[in-house]
Formats: C-alpha cells, sequence, structure tokens
C-alpha cells in the first residue's frame, strides 16, 4: 500500500473507498467554496453529498476517474485500498474534525445512482440521462438538483409507465394533484413543470408543449425598509464581522449567495468597486462600494484576517449563508424593525433608495444584474418619491 505524505500542499482530496453495501466511489472534499466544485466538476454525472463524511461523492467508473483527474491534476490523491485514510491536517482542521457531525436523514444527501435504486431500470436510465444532458449544458448546481428531485418524484408515482404512456393528460393529473396537497407555490408548481420539460424536449426530442399547465403567478412587491429602519438595522449589530456582511449587501445590491462568494480579491479598493463573480445565470458584474464604508470593512480586514474568502467562518472556510440569515434575523430582532425582512430585504431596499435619489432605472439594472429592465420596474411600484406628492382627498377635507 503506498503510504501518504505526512505534510502536504494540496487543496483537495479524493479517496478512494468502498462502502458497506459494496458501492465504490470516490469522495471528495473541497477546500474551496461549492460554485467552484461544480464549475470543475459540472460534466461529472452522479456527484451528490455525504454529510456524514462531509465528502462529495461520485459513482466509480472510468471516466468519472479521468474526468477528476483532468480537473484538478496532481491535487487528485487516490488511494488505492479500502480503507478510508486520512491525510495531515492543520490545527485548525483537527479542530474541525473533532466538532460533532449534525445527524441529517440520508436520503437527504445520497448521490443520485443511489436514490433512482429503487426506480424501475427504463427510469433508472431516464434518470442518468437527465442529468447528464443538465451537466452537459452547465446549468446551475442548484437547478440540477431541483429538475432531478422533482422528476425523480413525477417516475416514482408511475414506476408501470414507460415513455410513450407519457402525455398530457398523465402530466395534467399528476401536477393538480400536487397542487391540491396545498403546500405547493406557483413557483414550485412551474419548476416541476420545467423539469419535465426538459426530460421530454432537451432529453427525449419530444416536440414543446404543456404550456397551458403552468400556474398563474402573483404579482407581490418586494418588501422594502425606509432608511430609518436600515440605521436601525446596523446601529442595533455590535459584532464588526456581521455589521460588515449586512453591510455590503445593502451597499452593493447583492444577493445572498453573492455575498458568500465574495472573495478578497473582488474588493477593488483604489476604484471603490465591487466585483461580483458569477451571480445569478452566470454573470459578472461589478457595483459600487462605499467610501464610508471601506473604512470600516479594511477594520474588520485588520481584526479578523480572512484567508481567501471575504468572509470566512470561525474554523475558516466559506461563511455559510445559513449563519448570514441568521445574523439578520438577530439583528432584526434586536432592531425592532419589520419583523418580515429578509436578506434579500436588503437587495430590494438597495434599489429602492436608489430609484429615490434620482439614479436611472437602465444603470440600476446593470447594478443589479437584471437580464430585462422590466425587472427592475418593479421598484417603481414601492418608491416613495412620486406617492409622497400626492395629497389625500381627506387632507383637502
Amino acid at each position: 500500500m503506498a503510504s501518504l505524505p505526512e505534510t502536504h500542499a494540496m487543496e483537495h482530496i479524493v479517496i478512494f473507498k468502498v462502502s458497506r453495501d459494496g458501492y465504490t466511489n470516490y469522495a471528495f472534499k473541497p477546500k474551496g467554496y461549492i460554485d467552484d466544485f461544480f464549475g470543475r466538476t459540472g460534466a461529472i454525472v452522479g456527484i451528490g453529498y455525504d454529510q456524514a463524511t462531509r465528502r462529495w461523492t461520485a459513482p466509480f467508473r472510468p471516466e468519472t476517474l479521468e474526468r477528476l483527474r483532468q480537473a484538478f491534476g496532481a491535487d487528485c490523491l487516490i488511494w488505492p485500498e479500502g480503507e478510508v485514510a486520512t491525510p495531515a491536517t492543520s490545527p485548525r482542521q483537527a479542530r474541525e474534525a473533532q466538532q460533532p457531525v449534525p445527524r441529517i436523514a440520508p436520503t437527504d444527501r445520497r448521490s443520485t445512482a443511489e436514490k433512482t435504486r429503487d426506480l424501475p431500470a427504463h427510469w433508472q436510465a431516464v434518470m442518468h440521462r437527465t442529468e447528464e444532458q443538465l451537466k452537459v449544458r452547465r446549468y446551475g448546481w442548484r437547478t440540477v438538483k431541483s429538475y432531478l428531485s422533482h422528476l425523480r418524484s413525477f417516475l416514482a408515482t408511475h414506476p408501470h409507465l414507460v415513455l410513450d404512456d407519457i402525455d398530457n393528460d398523465v402530466l395534467r393529473t399528476y401536477i393538480v394533484a400536487r397542487a391540491d396537497e396545498g403546500n405547493y407555490a406557483e413557483s414550485t408548481q412551474n419548476q416541476l413543470l420545467n423539469a419535465i420539460k426538459f426530460w421530454l424536449e432537451q432529453v427525449e426530442g419530444r416536440e414543446k408543449a404543456f404550456v397551458d399547465l403552468r400556474a398563474k403567478k402573483r404579482e407581490q412587491l418586494p418588501r422594502v425598509l425606509s432608511v430609518d429602519e436600515v440605521k436601525r438595522l446596523f446601529a442595533a449589530i455590535k459584532n464588526l464581522k456581521h455589521r460588515c456582511v449586512l453591510k455590503i449587501i445593502y451597499g452593493g445590491g447583492l444577493r445572498l449567495s453573492e455575498v458568500t462568494n465574495l472573495r478578497i480579491a473582488d474588493i477593488n479598493a483604489e476604484r471603490l468597486q465591487i466585483f461580483v463573480h458569477g451571480g445569478k445565470g452566470k454573470k459578472d458584474r461589478y457595483t459600487p462600494l462605499s467610501e464610508n464604508f471601506l473604512t470600516e470593512l479594511r477594520e474588520y480586514y485588520k481584526e479578523y484576517r480572512p484567508d481567501y474568502w471575504l468572509f470566512e467562518g470561525q474554523s475558516g472556510g466559506q461563511y455559510s449563508v445559513r449563519t448570514v440569515q441568521k445574523v439578520l434575523k438577530n439583528a432584526v430582532l434586536a432592531s425592532k424593525i419589520n419583523p418580515y425582512c429578509t436578506v434579500h430585504t436588503l437587495r430590494h431596499s438597495y434599489a429602492t433608495h436608489l430609484l429615490e435619489a434620482g439614479t436611472s432605472l437602465r444603470h440600476i439594472q446593470e447594478l443589479l444584474g437584471h437580464a430585462h429592465v422590466s425587472t427592475t420596474e418593479i421598484y417603481t411600484h414601492v418608491s416613495t418619491a412620486e406617492t409622497q406628492k400626492v395629497i389625500s382627498p381627506l387632507d383637502r377635507i
């Protein structure tokens, strides 16, 4: 058996192992963040996350091994025996390894191959082909996960049918049944339809159909904080890192995933810009960096000394979205502002306050990264700049 080096500088470790049920796979533990991982392994079919071992797994096939070696080169370490070995770790990694791992139902994190074992063989082949097509077309990992989950539920409901049996009547019956359950939002219903349409049209070559099965979306206006509420929110946060996280979201109009994906190198202090790398729709953009906030951000950097990500967890690594949400929730409770405020409310408030300050709608569209100006126009409905000029008839009495 080959021995592992006592010290190494590998950022990515791949370990060969055999599980108890005989399913052979490669386990992958990235030091980087999830989007970088999927950027490298987007074409590998069967990727899944094992919460118990905190590793990404993929089915053991020759093409999988070849793609891993192509993606990570010398950083890809193959352990040639069934016994799982652990390389030398840093003190911080050792402390993290000693922390208890929360128990999560295994069905939540199984790989695609494991999730489809209870399906008939012809539906398992459908799942494999669909996942392969999604990844070849480089769909985002969240979209891949959602589409496969919806498709698997649909196929599991019809184990005795075959491809030729799937028509509009079968789809309509299934979607109506899901809608009658009462816990299916309009967006979830449409995503379910998109998943099935992708399978039938992009994988099986069917003609476009099923448009009449879409749910009508509610026209909801975004919740927006006043400038005074934003001030109270920030004033209620005593922790410097937590305050900087929320301030940079509001000051740059960032999405939740965008702030956790910020790298130190994305902050351009000289040009007072924030580089948003791979935002929604895989689009890059620049957004302004507040000169006043830059002073506070430098204080944060001197105190916390992040390594690679602008905001990192206590034991290193990328800051989690759950932590940001918890920080916002605690700040909302402490400041006693609108209790329905979410992290995305800060982005909505950023856009609305820019509009009220006279920034053009087209410019706001670019700053937010919207593909269509019609998406940005929704903020004209919540802005108070014009409505405050309207005098109520009650005031004339």
